[in-house]
């Protein structure tokens, strides 16, 4: 995806979350959110729950947006890795492999992803078919699988 592209994406995404009418977005100060009991946090990003956006999560240079329909009906392990992808494009950029090498070694510190817990982020992977910025499962796994060996 193109500079311009990912720049104007992030623009919409960004006007989409703060247009919501306030009954339909909640905002959570950096800290504040919290995964099934489990507190997480991006840095100084705020995290907003939002009725609409067209993907589970985003993330969008000043917030982490989450599609409250999509994500909160999803496995514990998921939902924390997601949130911990969408953090990780805060941290090192535009980079899917980078963010998933962020989510997999954040989770394993955090004591997320045991083993079983990992081997169940595979089993959840092993068949996507990936996307238009997101490699196939057995690709993402191959990066995933090298992080969560990694220190």
């Amino acid at each position: 995806m193109g500079r311009m592209t990912t720049t104007l994406l992030a623009v919409v995404v960004c006007l989409l979350a703060y247009a919501l009418p306030a009954s339909a977005q909640q905002v959570f100060a950096p800290g504040r959110f919290v995964i099934d009991g489990i507190p997480v946090s991006c840095g100084p990003l705020p995290t907003i729950v939002t009725s609409s956006l067209p993907d589970v999560a985003m993330n969008n240079g000043q917030a982490i947006l989450v599609n409250a329909s999509a994500f909160f009906a999803l496995p514990t392990f998921i939902k924390l890795f997601i949130y911990a992808h969408e953090c990780g494009h805060y941290v090192v950029g535009m980079s899917e492999d980078g963010a998933d090498c962020f989510a997999t070694k954040l989770g394993r510190d955090q004591g997320w992803f045991p083993p079983n817990a990992f081997r169940l982020l595979i089993a959840a992977f092993r068949d996507n078919p990936g996307d238009w910025t997101h490699r196939p499962g057995p690709a993402r796994l191959r990066n995933m699988t090298a992080c969560y060996q990694s220190p």
